[in-house]
């Protein structure tokens, strides 16, 4: 009897274990990795923006004041030069000869003078001679100071700082006076210009502030200080704002780049209120939801919120069930379901100290 009660219990504990052996674990649920961004005030600043262009100050037309033929061009475009940089010059050899003859001509009237004042002090000489010769010096005077004039003008130079962006002629070639050879492009201060509507335009002393930005400058943002506007609307009920860059753009940018000019303004009449970042934005059947990260339990949850105008700095204003601190989910917004369970980023949990796994 005694073997027979050992058998019984040997195969009871072994159907035990065999049966506790043969379960199989749960399915760990899945945890989905999130960025959280803060549910924040915002104050009654609004921004707006459009696109705009960069613009050079002045736009110069470097021509001769003489006619020639073109001896030398020392500039290509795109070239930056400083001004009194050469640009051209024409053959001076006509040039040189009128001088030449001015020259002569002053100094065969200039001794004559000489002798003719010399002989009018002495009373040996009509007035109206001496007058005569007196006027006939001015003009040799001037003829030798406009041949001087004319010598150094087949010489072209720069009036400021900037770029050529265009050249028109080749050497060799003939100019006649005041023929723009090339445009140069001032380096003193750009500019920027965009069209607004008729609404931001009604606000324009609202405005508090105006910023730049280049696609391809991702980290640069650039101050702009206004200059005024045109008056008159475009044909598509747009108002022209010009504004002016700093100092500091001339190292980054150039003319005819395309940038967006950021607007902020204040909305008078419109009370304060709350602000996500856009991408926290989640759209589905016509309506705009937020995922609010619950800390307790580490899960979203979906509620519906108005969104509003842009607040600036990546924000956009909201309304709804919805209150300043709470946290929003910005990325991977579309693959969320309620009481998902979600880790944000950078969490460290206490068996990954110094989040090195």
């Amino acid at each position: 009897m005694k073997f027979i009660r050992n058998a019984i219990a040997i195969g009871l504990a072994a159907a035990f274990l065999a049966g506790c052996g043969g379960q199989k674990p749960e399915a760990e649920t899945l945890i989905k990795k999130v960025k959280l961004g803060e549910v924040m005030a915002a104050d009654s600043v609004y921004e707006a923006a459009y696109p705009g262009s960069v613009t050079a100050t002045d736009e110069i037309n470097l021509a001769f004041k003489v006619a020639g033929q073109i001896a030398e061009i020392a500039v290509r475009e795109g070239d930056y030069v400083t001004a009194g940089q050469l640009i051209a010059r024409i053959d001076p050899r006509d040039y040189e000869i009128q001088m030449q003859v001015a020259q002569a001509q002053y100094d065969q009237v200039k001794a004559e003078a000489g002798r003719v004042t010399e002989l009018y002090n002495r009373q040996s000489v009509a007035g109206n001679d001496y007058d005569k010769m007196i006027s006939g010096e001015r003009m040799v005077t001037a003829q030798l100071k406009r041949a001087k004039d004319q010598l150094n003008d087949t010489r072209l130079y720069a009036p400021t700082s900037g770029f050529i962006q265009k050249i028109n002629f080749s050497v060799n070639e003939l100019i006649n006076l005041g023929m723009p050879l090339a445009t140069l492009i001032s380096a003193n201060q750009l500019q920027a210009g965009v069209d607004i509507p008729v609404s931001l335009f009604l606000m324009r002393n609202q405005i508090i502030s105006y910023k730049a930005t280049q696609p391809h400058l991702p980290n640069q943002v650039f101050d702009l200080k206004p200059l005024g506007f045109r008056k008159k609307a475009n044909q598509n009920q747009l108002y022209r704002l010009q504004l002016a860059f700093g100092p500091e753009a001339r190292t980054q940018l150039a003319a005819g780049m395309d940038i967006l000019i950021h607007i902020s303004y204040l909305k008078e009449g419109h009370e304060a209120g709350l602000c996500v970042p856009v991408n926290a934005l989640y759209h589905e059947g016509g309506k705009t939801f937020v995922w609010i990260y619950q800390p307790e339990n580490g899960q979203v949850m979906r509620r519906e919120v108005k969104a509003g105008a842009l607040a600036g700095e990546g924000n956009i204003r909201i309304s709804g069930e919805i209150r300043v601190g709470e946290k929003v989910v910005t990325a991977g917004v579309g693959q969320l379901t309620d009481n998902q369970r979600v880790e944000p980023v950078g969490t460290v949990s206490e068996s990954n100290v110094g989040g090195m796994l």
